[in-house]
C-alpha cells in the first residue's frame, strides 16, 4: 500500500542528482576608476548658452 501511494506522488517528477561540477563563486567586479568617470559624465562636452540664448559647445 505504501508502495503505491510513493509511485502516485512521484509521477512526473524527476529526482535531483548531485551534480558533478564544482560551484565557482564569481568575484563582485569592481569598476575602474575610467568607468566610474564615465558613469559620472566628466568626458561629456559641456554646452553653454551663447549670444541669442543659443546653447553653444565650450
Amino acid at each position: 500500500m505504501k508502495a503505491k501511494k510513493n509511485a502516485a506522488q512521484n509521477v512526473g517528477f524527476k529526482e535531483k542528482q548531485p551534480s558533478s561540477r564544482k560551484s565557482t563563486k564569481k568575484k563582485p567586479q569592481k569598476p575602474t576608476e575610467s568607468d566610474l568617470r564615465n558613469l559620472m559624465g566628466i568626458n561629456r562636452p559641456t554646452y553653454k548658452r551663447g549670444r541669442g540664448g543659443a546653447f553653444r559647445q565650450k
